[in-house]
């Protein structure tokens, strides 16, 4: 009767894999330091939605207001704004996507109050309309009530830095959409779960690969 021949034993190893532990270790800190962070921005959001919330409370601006503060550091997103706009027959200032009051979706014709020698501080949103080739000419001579939006045109120091968007429209457009600070978004928590996550599958999948690794898999 043949014998069988003995099996080795099993050899296990001991300690753990140096490119994955110093990974691992590098990583984790990482990523837990990523979800920290953005708890921490979290909490400077509410702060800023604080402020925001009151600012149009604060005492309504006008044209002399927002001239003022074109290039000062001083915010003035989301004041009141108040003002006469009487330019006559003019050629829009610039079209830009946008929504109306009832929330269709199109185009925002803007308006440059100020006169042609004067860099303009502020553009005015004259109305909503549906195409953005609706008109070539507005006749504008209206009050307009808003609310105030910052660097329209990023940091183009060319370009006017506020717009103001009233309540208010040009006939025959429609009245626009008016923002509330509601409508900036605050995403950190989710943000913040996600790296804890990450960092939590990481070390799962480490735990996997040491268990495999000491089995010689």
């Amino acid at each position: 009767m043949a014998q069988t021949e003995p099996q080795p034993p099993e050899t296990r190893r001991s300690g753990l894999p140096l490119g994955a532990t110093l990974m691992t270790l590098v990583m984790v800190p990482v990523l837990i330091w990523l979800g920290i962070w953005q708890l921490h921005r979290r909490e400077w959001k509410a702060h800023l939605n604080a402020e925001l919330a009151a600012a149009p409370s604060m005492p309504v601006l006008d044209a002399a207001g927002l001239n003022a503060a074109r290039d000062g550091a001083k915010s003035l997103l989301y004041r009141r704004a108040s003002v006469h706009c009487a330019p006559g027959s003019i050629a829009p200032y610039d079209i830009k996507g946008g929504d109306s009051a009832d929330g269709q979706s199109g185009y925002l014709l803007l308006v440059n109050c100020t006169p042609a020698d004067i860099k303009p501080a502020f553009v005015v949103v004259a109305g909503w309309s549906q195409r953005p080739d609706t008109l070539t000419k507005l006749n504008v001579d209206t009050t307009f009530d808003g609310l105030i939006i910052e660097r329209p045109y990023g940091k183009d120091a060319s370009r006017p830095r506020f717009m103001l968007i009233p309540k208010q429209s040009v006939p025959p457009l429609a009245p626009s959409r008016v923002p509330t600070p509601g409508d900036l978004p605050d995403n950190h928590l989710s943000y913040a779960i996600q790296w804890f996550g990450f960092a939590l599958v990481l070390l799962t999948i480490f735990g996997i690969y040491v268990r495999r690794w000491r089995r010689g898999d």
